[in-house]
């Protein structure tokens, strides 16, 4: 669907399925955020965390206005392929390019916010965000956190949270205190990719950093 051939009120009609809800910006950061991707309508449902009968709704808005296409795959047990149709978003959609990079410029997430909710996962001493969070491609991951006494349940909720608001998979990594400490000063590989890539502090407790 190209500008020249759009019928009179299409554009309108593309606006309003395209903003009409925050579910529908948590798809269009699911889809935009992961272009060659597909996803069955279960695993739509567990990455935005809505109720199936909305999503299920604004799916099928995005696909009637030609943003998202459907294609029924077969099962394929050798290829551990779970037959059923399958949604991914359409490039050659008239606003795509501008889309995407409207939803890769915006920024995912209240950093504020994140780190109110992370205090609450344990005693955190450091935390940096990179990646998605920063929009940049190059950080070693999009969230480092380094603290005692966190709590695996409320960092796995957390990040189902995260995830379902910037539509696209978190890569982290959590250490004890002592264990970054230790890393740190051996010069630590891993470590020192974290701290020399493009990163940002959202707290920052020890000295020696």
């Amino acid at each position: 669907m190209t500008a020249e051939f759009l019928l009179p009120g299409m554009s309108e009609r593309i606006l309003e399925q395209l903003f009409d809800s925050p579910i529908k910006v948590k798809l269009l950061k699911l889809f935009l955020r992961n272009p060659d991707r597909q996803f069955l309508m279960q695993n739509i449902i567990k990455k935005t965390q809505e109720r199936r009968n909305a999503v299920v709704k604004h799916v099928s808005g995005l696909e009637s206005i030609g943003l998202l296409a459907a294609k029924k795959i077969k099962t394929n047990r050798k290829k551990g392929i779970i037959g059923g149709l399958y949604y991914n978003v359409n490039p050659k959609f008239d606003f795509y390019p501008e889309l995407q990079s409207l939803v890769l410029k915006s920024s995912p997430t209240s950093k504020v916010k994140m780190l109110k909710r992370l205090m609450k996962i344990g005693r955190i001493k450091m935390a940096l965000v990179g990646g998605v969070f920063l929009n940049s491609d190059n950080s070693r991951v999009d969230l480092f956190l380094v603290g005692d006494d966190i709590s695996h349940k409320k960092l796995m909720n957390f990040l189902a949270d995260m995830e379902a608001e910037v539509g696209k998979e978190i890569e982290y990594a959590a250490m004890e205190t002592k264990e970054f400490d230790y890393r740190f000063h051996m010069f630590d590989r891993f470590v020192r990719d974290i701290l020399e890539k493009p990163h940002e502090k959202l707290l920052n407790r020890l000295k020696f950093v």
